[in-house]
């Protein structure tokens, strides 16, 4: 159930075919997550601005969504291990790179 969500600047020359598969991979290593359940993609943004125009204007935001009730010392570490490699595949500190933990209500996700 879990979802990695990967919203980028689409005119980053990344590899974010690779950048998935790492996300993935790191999140299936986590406690309480079942790899043949995690949805990963990634969405090219092609309007946005990040900060003002003498900035960089580019970012990689990861949203990870969850059912409710994972322990938050457990959510921060699979949020940091997500930025990390999202940070790793980004190449440059000029990019805004962030991430943030989502939880879903169990009561209203249907699949």
């Amino acid at each position: 159930m879990p979802h990695i969500i990967v919203e980028y600047t689409e005119t980053l020359n990344l590899d974010f075919a690779k950048m998935i598969d790492d996300l993935h991979t790191d999140l299936a290593g986590r406690e309480t997550i079942d790899i043949h359940a995690i949805k990963s993609r990634a969405i090219p943004v092609k309007y946005n601005m990040v900060g003002g125009p003498q900035d960089h204007n580019a970012f990689i935001h990861v949203t990870l969504k969850l059912l409710e009730g994972r322990d938050p010392d457990l959510r921060r570490a699979m949020a940091e291990g997500l930025h990390g490699i999202a940070r790793h595949h980004a190449h440059d500190d000029r990019i805004a790179v962030s991430v943030e933990v989502a939880e879903m209500k169990k009561a209203t996700y249907v699949k």
